[in-house]
């Protein structure tokens, strides 16, 4: 399914896939939105898909913006698989 983003209430929801077809899209939309934003919050309560490539896309979303001092969470299920993915070799 492809992926649609919408936002709600300063929540951005994803709905579908967030994968190789389209990652560069993906990081483009939001590193646009870390630029202007304080705080980025992402629900993934209806991604249907996150694979490696999605998942580095949302480490380096992460990245990005805790060096520009800005907040970046994540919520909806699927977070605790998400959490130890990023924490499970520190």
């Amino acid at each position: 399914m492809p992926l649609q983003i919408s936002k709600k209430k300063s929540v951005y929801h994803l709905k579908g896939n967030v994968n190789s077809l389209n990652v560069p899209k993906f990081l483009t939309y939001f590193i646009n939105k870390i630029d202007k934003k304080n705080k980025i919050t992402l629900n993934i309560e209806e991604a249907i898909e996150i694979d490696k490539n999605g998942l580095n896309a949302i480490q380096h979303l992460m990245t990005l913006a805790s060096s520009k001092d800005k907040n970046f969470s994540i919520v909806g299920g699927g977070c605790k698989e998400i959490y130890d993915h990023f924490y499970q070799a520190s």
